[in-house]
């Protein structure tokens, strides 16, 4: 249950950073690996068997 919670953060996380534009360039393209990151980690989570293979 910990990574469904750590993927949800990340993801949700990253998506809000994205939408941030008044720091340059740099912060979006974080925003966007860790959104990426994060969706990564809950598809594998619901694909696995509670997160074991």
């Amino acid at each position: 249950m910990k990574n469904l919670q750590a993927g949800g953060f990340l993801f949700v996380g990253g998506a809000i950073i994205m939408t941030v534009t008044q720091f340059g360039k740099v912060v979006p393209i974080i925003g966007g690996v860790c959104a990426l990151l994060g969706a990564g980690m809950l598809i594998y989570y619901l694909f696995s068997n509670e997160g074991k293979y």
